[in-house]
């Protein structure tokens, strides 16, 4: 089952839902795509690999949606739980990582206090920070008391723009 979590354009979210919904029904009937508590963000939940319906909604024609990014762990937002799960989502070794956090809602202070502890323990681990050239993107959503984290290469996240997708 694939999990998304789709920005879209704030106030909007009730109908960037329909539009989600209708690029992914002809391929699963199931679906489900839900308003999240904090504006401009819906959650899409699906039969289809979490790639497979980031690519289908990438090619299909929107205009409220902006990122599409497959997940790969939800967790609890408590630094310890959402370090631990990085650790075990990223290989060790001579990669080189980015790690970019969005805070939503007040449970985690600060983002940029999670990027620093999740770059730090990557680099202990043999990975190396680099933000303009990464091998591999860190990206944690902070959204109230869930994390969301997907760890992909930089084409395995979308942003649309004009209703079509820039890898």
């Amino acid at each position: 089952m694939g999990i998304l979590l789709i920005t879209v354009v704030y106030g909007k979210e009730a109908k960037a839902r329909l539009e989600v919904l209708d690029c992914v029904f002809p391929h699963d009937h199931s679906a489900s795509c839900s308003v999240q508590p904090y504006g401009g963000l819906l959650l899409l939940e699906t039969e289809l690999p979490a790639d497979e319906a980031a690519a289908r909604i990438a090619v299909c024609s929107t205009s409220l949606v902006f990122k599409i990014i497959p997940i790969d762990s939800v967790v609890e937002s408590d630094l310890g739980r959402i370090c631990s799960e990085v650790l075990r989502l990223v290989p060790r070794g001579a990669m080189r990582v980015a790690v970019d956090c969005t805070r939503r809602g007040r449970v985690i202070p600060s983002s940029h206090h999670v990027e620093e502890e999740v770059g730090r323990l990557l680099k202990e681990r043999g990975n190396s920070i680099d933000l303009g050239s990464p091998d591999l993107i860190v990206r944690i959503d902070i959204i109230g008391s869930r994390s969301i984290i997907s760890v992909r290469p930089p084409s395995g996240f979308i942003t649309k723009k004009d209703g079509l997708a820039d890898g």
